[in-house]
């Protein structure tokens, strides 16, 4: 039997909180989503995806809207079909089909490569500000409400505002370099 979702958050939660309550450390949480869509660069970075994906998209639509005209036409055709030429316009749809599946991987799997790129360096300013913010303010833990791992917090424990402030104040510095 498995554990749900719910159900592992409350263990890892009582895991984590007693030893920490117990040594006095300090937790803190973020809601990356909310960071992801109000950072600048981030919302630059999402902008920058869905064009290429959009791209993506069409060039995968306008190769499915070919093959499926060659079904439509070959339904229409094959009464009149020999069975060779019939076997042979059925391997060539199969075969159109097969590439029209192969790009469709390639495009998605280029699609993943592009995201990673493009948040890469995002990740790690957000990495990077969340350290900072651990260091300076002794947090022992750092949680993110987007993971669903926390049920219920006090909302002063709340980093999200510290962190979108930094890394914009950031990102400002680097447009003025």
């Amino acid at each position: 039997m498995s554990i749900s979702r719910l159900g592992a958050a409350v263990a890892l939660s009582l895991l984590f909180a007693s030893p920490l309550a117990a040594q006095g450390t300090k937790v803190g949480y973020i809601n990356s989503l909310q960071v992801l869509a109000e950072y600048g660069p981030a919302q630059d970075a999402r902008r920058s995806l869905e064009a290429t994906v959009a791209g993506f998209r069409t060039e995968i639509n306008s190769l499915d809207t070919g093959y499926q005209q060659a079904v439509a036409e070959y339904q229409q055709q094959m009464v009149t079909m020999t069975p060779e030429a019939r076997q042979e316009r059925e391997l060539q749809l199969q075969t159109q089909r097969n590439a029209l599946e192969a790009r469709t991987q390639e495009l998605q799997d280029l699609a993943n490569q592009r995201e990673v790129e493009v948040f890469t360096p995002i990740n790690e300013a957000i990495r990077s500000v969340l350290e900072e913010i651990r260091v300076e303010g002794n947090y022992g833990l750092i949680l993110d409400v987007a993971a669903q791992a926390i049920l219920v917090a006090d909302p002063a424990l709340d980093l999200t505002q510290q962190v979108l402030t930094r890394l914009q104040a950031r990102s400002g510095s680097e447009d003025g370099s």
